[in-house]
């Protein structure tokens, strides 16, 4: 059995709630699907800017955190909400850490992976409304939650965090707004999310796709068409 280590590197904090689940999950599932042997995948890492680089570029502050625990991933993941241009956000904010781990750090059986919304976070974590209620407790359709009915319509939303936070007032009501938020849902709504309702969203996909070709060249897993 071989072990294979994930390391994120996201954000705020609530990204550190919802992604690990999810990341964890969907390296899983490629691994069940393609793996040439048995593999066990590790509970995500996370990863922060260590204090003497708090002042430094973004790239400098993944690889200096990166460095740091170099040895106990072989996968990080680099988080970052695309504000309506995932693609800049990509070429800005991932790719120079993704270029600059790669020439810096001397470890092979490592690799990096961009995770991208469109705009937000919580896009994803609106793409099931089954999530959602079994997560806060609920049985309000997507109608009624405020929610999209298909998936891949919550890369429209202009300000998914609004839409979220809407969809649990919806179920809560004013009276217990104040016991508890949205964020503390958001590990229950990672581990909820149908993986199937999030390979309907481009965004998504796009992700899922650079993960599966990490593995391939690390070697943990074969294509179908190899």
């Amino acid at each position: 059995m071989r072990y294979l280590g994930l390391a994120l590197f996201a954000e705020g904090p609530t990204d550190y709630r919802f992604l690990p689940p999810v990341l964890r999950r969907a390296t899983e599932e490629l691994c069940l699907l393609l793996a040439r042997s048995s593999i066990e995948v590790g509970e995500v890492l996370g990863l922060f800017t260590p204090d003497d680089y708090r002042d430094a570029d973004l790239a400098t502050q993944i690889l200096a955190a990166a460095r740091e625990a170099e040895g106990a991933f072989n996968i990080l993941f680099i988080h970052t909400d695309g504000a309506g241009n995932p693609d800049a956000a990509y070429n800005e904010r991932v790719l120079p850490a993704k270029e600059r781990i790669a020439a810096e750090l001397t470890r092979e059986q490592e690799r990096t992976v961009g995770v991208v919304p469109v705009r937000e976070m919580e896009a994803w974590a609106l793409a099931d409304g089954d999530a959602l209620r079994g997560a806060f407790g609920t049985i309000l359709d997507d109608l009624a939650l405020g929610i999209p009915i298909r998936s891949r319509e919550v890369e429209g939303i202009f300000d998914p965090k609004v839409v979220l936070s809407q969809a649990y007032r919806n179920v809560v009501g004013d009276k217990r707004r104040g016991k508890r938020k949205v964020a503390d849902f958001f590990d229950a709504i990672g581990e909820r999310v149908r993986l199937e309702r999030l390979r309907e969203v481009p965004a998504y996909q796009r992700f899922e796709l650079e993960l599966l070709t990490a593995l391939v060249e690390l070697g943990y897993v074969r294509r179908d068409d190899a």
